[in-house]
């Protein structure tokens, strides 16, 4: 690989004595001659069309590390910079802070800061260097499919993806310029929009089929929560990295041994030991972490419940959900446009079941609640000097009172079932399945059910409760590693070798991404739509 990396270093060296460094096109030309791994670049020219372009992506790196410098900072100053015993007593910020507090952490805290800015500062070179790969992308969409940054803002993917099979016709001396040194399926000959959707979606085709087919055993290995399917966004990261990683080589293609049932045992041993290694990172880094989200959600939506107390019920579809709803070959922006127009009738569907006696309870909680903000609002009005400092408790003025029985009757408010909602579970749920394509055959003849319904619930859930998930799986991601996902290194190993179908000009793919009825494997996919 080295050899191949100075070798590729030296054309490129040749080639920018050729025709100078300041010719934008001739290098996006070269460098689109010279794509060893058809994959990844095009998986980095789909990045960029998400990202919107290197302004956009450069942008939005540089608020990701304003975001991560002010929570980690502003936590610290609050943690360790204020004295709160002298807030009372205090009419200014300058008498209750501590001098020269930051000289002063403790071992943990400053141990917690250069980890931290350790992170901080390696994302920023990763960004630095990062610079000329977009560099890169932004001249091969301007000079090779003419499309320029404020263009990609509204074109379309079928239009770029026309304009890259149109490079390929137009070009027939760089489709052919590569000196092959893998397999000759590596070729760009094969490149419609199935074949381009097929080689970005090639390692998540096969992880939607994973989750479909239950091979990942996903539960808690704990009492009481054994029946629960979990996944995260860490438990996510971990899976890619333990199971593709391992699975697929630097060419994005599947690894021989994969496809031999002679490697089996020695393939399974070393995806556990792959599993039981990230158990252990993830329980180093499990503190910081944690730390972090539960710091990060907290400036985040903070804010957003204050403002909207009612968002509290808000829902959103889980991780597990997103897998099992989404389509072989659909590219993540057709598949989230899919997914938002199914949220509306999501939620009028659960929505629908009768909350009569939380109705009743809420609208009485809202009376009270809302009965008390009227009387000290009017009070204010009439007197405002007089009002706002008097004590109703000790320490608690009449401004306070206003803010909790403000926020108490917008939650309640919110939790109220409309007066005017037509009762219909079975259309509403056969609506919100036209978007996600997801109606197993079990749950015909009882839409109406609130079995049903709890389990649309479980992948409907309340965003609140997601948050919760997310930063508890820090904790619990080492042990669903350890003691669940161990247990199904066999089924794992043994479902790329009989779920790997080989396409000339592309390679091995999920044999369920090809649409190919006719090849059916062993195992059966027992997904279910519509």
């Amino acid at each position: 690989m080295n050899r191949r990396n100075q070798q590729q270093q030296e054309d490129e060296a040749t080639h920018q004595a050729r025709f100078g460094l300041n010719d934008p096109r001739e290098r996006a030309l070269w460098k689109w001659a010279n794509v060893e791994n058809l994959d990844n670049f095009l998986q980095e020219v789909y990045d960029y069309y998400l990202g919107n372009g290197i302004y956009s992506i450069t942008l939005s790196r540089i608020i990701n590390l304003a975001t991560l410098a002010f929570v980690v900072g502003f936590s610290a100053y609050l943690s360790s910079c204020i004295d709160y015993s002298l807030i009372r007593s205090s009419t200014k910020l300058s008498e209750i802070q501590i001098p020269e507090c930051m000289a002063h952490l403790g071992g943990f805290k400053t141990f917690c800061l250069w980890v931290l800015s350790l992170v901080w500062f390696l994302k920023l070179a990763q960004y630095i260097i990062d610079i000329r790969r977009l560099t890169d992308l932004r001249n091969f969409y301007q000079y090779l499919l003419y499309i320029t940054d404020n263009e990609l803002q509204t074109i379309s993917w079928q239009q770029v993806a026309r304009r890259l099979m149109a490079l390929r016709d137009d070009n027939p001396i760089t489709s052919n310029a590569i000196a092959r040194q893998y397999l000759g399926y590596q070729s760009k000959q094969r490149m419609g929009e199935h074949d381009i959707a097929n080689r970005i979606m090639r390692k998540e085709n096969y992880f939607i089929a994973m989750i479909n087919k239950d091979i990942l055993d996903l539960t808690i290995p704990f009492p009481l929560l054994r029946n629960a399917q979990w996944l995260t966004r860490s438990l996510e990261l971990n899976l890619s990295v333990c199971i593709m990683d391992f699975v697929f080589n630097e060419q994005g293609q599947v690894r021989s041994t994969f496809l031999k049932d002679t490697h089996r045992k020695a393939l399974a041993e070393g995806l556990r030991r792959r599993f039981i290694f990230a158990g252990v990172i993830n329980i180093i880094f499990a503190p910081f972490i944690v730390v972090y989200l539960i710091l990060l959600y907290f400036f985040r939506y903070f804010d957003e419940y204050h403002k909207n107390p009612s968002t509290i019920g808000s829902r959103q579809y889980s991780r597990l959900a997103e897998w099992k709803f989404r389509e072989y070959n659909e590219l993540y922006h057709l598949f989230r446009r899919r997914l938002n127009l199914s949220y509306y009738p999501a939620s009028r569907y659960v929505d629908q079941f009768p909350k009569e006696k939380t109705t009743q309870v809420f609208r009485f909680i809202a009376f009270v609640a809302g009965s008390f903000a009227a009387i000290l609002g009017i009070a204010s009005v009439i007197d405002p000097d007089l009002f706002l400092g008097f004590e109703i408790t000790q320490d608690r003025t009449v401004l306070f009172y206003i803010g909790i029985f403000g926020t108490i009757l917008a939650v309640a408010r919110g939790l109220i079932q409309e007066e005017t909602l037509v009762f219909d579970p079975e259309a509403n749920l056969r609506y919100v399945a036209e978007f996600t394509h997801y109606l197993p055959p079990d749950w015909n003849g009882r839409l109406h059910t609130d079995e049903v319904k709890n389990e649309f619930s479980k992948y409907y859930a309340l965003k609140i409760v997601l948050l919760i998930q997310e930063t508890a799986s820090i904790i619990l991601t080492p042990f669903v590693l350890w003691f669940s996902l161990t247990n199904s290194c066999e089924k794992i190993v043994d479902f790329f070798r009989e779920c790997s179908l080989y396409v000339d000009g592309i390679g091995y793919v999920c044999c369920f991404a090809v649409f190919d009825f006719s090849k059916k494997p062993r195992l059966q996919n027992p997904r279910h739509h519509m």
